[in-house]
């Protein structure tokens, strides 16, 4: 063993650098290059890094190796909410809204500055980045719904993404509580910010963690290296937790509103054909007896006003979208990140002064959508109605990079082996309606849009030159309206529509790709859920 251990690290090293830190060659948009010799070429690149991810992945010492991946025939299910399958969009006899809101910080008994900590949003070859001050708040925002007879607790965590065993976590500190007040559905979101602290796993430096992390698999698992800080996490889990019982704790009676805004202005898709949601969604609860009202807000724009490589602590834009409701509105808010594959900010219409601090293009952002937010006119009343639903599924994993990152620690992924060489991510979907009018996706990654709304790539230019066979998801969900709450209850990363899954050297999304089958995986698990329920 000793005889093989160095080159094998130094290959190792070389794949993850190689594929996860690969600067794509082609500008966004550049991908009708099908059979040509570079689309051929990069085609070529890929397999090579596969077929060496494939080897590290069979002899490189993992968690598999010491017994604690389950064969997937051997995988028993924990701390899920199957939630129900009668979707009857008639109110139940004496039904009525009830909704109830609270908010934790993750940093109250932490010193973000101390250097124990990393922080999230790129790659690290060598030396994780540490934060050196801190902007704002990076915390969690719950609201507990219920119509009388389904109840449902949703967090929104400022973060770069939670892996679905932080989330199993989460639920197994709440299921005696949950069980004791008729919690139906429990979920965790993040809103995939790029400026806070590591609560994925990435943050951490990889090439130590690719050259220790084997033998911390084998004798100590403990020790291996990740971005995820014990301490931090279990500040994370603790707030959570704490902030779902205080929203249930606060629940009381009143009505519920939806409406929309137009902010596609504020929106741009690097990735062609371009495909967003340009609304920003809102749920407005007024309670009846006058008191403060929770708006539940949802678009899709990756939170990166600061920059993937920065070392400022800060919520980015949905801080300050929910600061400047609390104050202009007098409400409590809760900001969802919805699907948002490769859709980033466009702030050229705003003014603001960058001299004025790192974070000014974040509030003035986050200010501009409170504004659209607080100017929605023309809300429909939605009836007590609520419906959740939950399907756990097993989804191949072909990244060899990822698998090997969830073998050796970094994430807290759920995996299972299902051959010598072949792993699945244990992971789940979900769907809410709200009034027999308003579907809502539980995505638990990075959606294409097109999944959703349409406007797929066709055969004409897709990256395999292949089209997309599926109907939206807007056409087959049953409801009037479909809106997204994405990397909810997991990250598998992006979810691409399967025949325009591109190279790893040519785009960004391919490089965090769980799996080039997972478009498709859950667009069938979402079509099977859909048609299990009775209505």
């Amino acid at each position: 063993m000793r005889t093989v251990k160095k080159p094998v690290c130094i290959l190792l090293v070389l794949a993850l650098l190689t594929a996860a830190l690969c600067v794509p060659v082609l500008a966004a948009g550049n991908y009708s290059v099908k059979e040509t010799a570079a689309h051929r070429f990069y085609q070529l690149l890929d397999k090579l890094v596969l077929l060496l991810g494939k080897l590290l992945n069979t002899v490189i010492p993992g968690a598999d190796w010491t017994g604690r991946t389950p064969w997937q025939s051997a995988y028993k299910t924990r701390d899920f909410y199957t939630g129900e399958t009668d979707f009857s969009a008639v109110p139940a006899e004496n039904a009525g809204w009830r909704m109830g809101f609270a908010a934790r910080s993750f940093l109250t008994d932490i010193d973000p500055l101390s250097g124990e900590y990393y922080m999230a949003g790129s790659l690290e070859a060598f030396a994780g980045r540490v934060p050196s001050a801190v902007l704002d708040d990076q915390g969690v925002n719950t609201f507990v719904l219920s119509d009388g007879t389904t109840t449902v607790s949703y967090s929104s965590i400022d973060g770069y993404g939670l892996a679905r065993g932080d989330v199993l976590e989460i639920r197994r500190r709440l299921a005696d509580f949950a069980a004791e007040n008729g919690i139906d559905s429990v979920n965790v979101s993040a809103l995939h910010q790029h400026s806070c602290i590591d609560t994925l796993g990435f943050g951490a430096p990889l090439v130590w963690a690719v050259v220790k992390n084997p033998g911390a698999m084998l004798f100590k698992q403990d020790a291996a290296i990740t971005g995820r800080n014990k301490t931090f996490m279990e500040a994370l889990y603790t707030a959570v937790a704490e902030s779902v019982k205080a929203a249930f704790a606060a629940m009381t009676p009143g009505a519920l509103y939806y409406g929309s805004a137009d902010v596609r202005e504020f929106i741009k898709d690097k990735r062609e054909p371009a495909v967003f949601d340009g609304d920003l969604q809102r749920l407005r609860f007024v309670p009846e007896n006058g008191g403060r009202e929770v708006w539940v807000l949802e678009t899709g724009i990756h939170p990166v006003s600061l920059g993937a490589g920065t070392d400022l602590v800060s919520a980015d834009y949905p801080y300050y979208l929910e600061q400047y409701i609390g104050g202009a509105a007098n409400a409590d808010a809760v900001f969802i990140q919805g699907s948002q594959l490769a859709v980033t900010s466009n702030t050229a219409s705003l003014t603001y002064d960058e001299a004025s601090g790192a974070n000014a293009r974040a509030k003035a952002l986050g200010e501009a959508l409170g504004q659209r937010a607080a100017s929605i006119t023309g809300e429909r009343p939605l009836a007590p109605v609520l419906h959740a639903a939950h399907k756990e599924l097993f989804l191949d994993i072909d990244n060899e990079i990822l698998t090997l990152a969830g073998r050796e620690g970094l994430l807290g992924s759920v995996f299972v082996k299902k051959g010598l060489t072949r792993y699945a991510a244990v992971t789940e979907i979900g769907y809410m309606e709200l009034g027999g009018v308003l579907g809502v996706l539980l995505v638990p990654g990075e959606i294409d849009p097109a999944i959703l709304w349409g406007n797929a790539p066709g055969a004409d230019i897709s990256w395999f030159g292949k089209g997309w066979p599926y109907a939206p998801l807007a056409d087959l969900c049953g409801a009037e309206k479909l809106i997204c709450f994405g990397l909810c209850n997991d990250q598998i990363g992006y979810i691409l529509c399967d025949n325009d899954v591109r190279s790893i050297f040519t785009e960004n999304e391919e490089v965090n790709a769980a799996s080039t089958k997972a478009g498709s995986t859950l667009t069938e698990a979402y079509m099977a859920l859909f048609a299990s329920l009775k209505r």
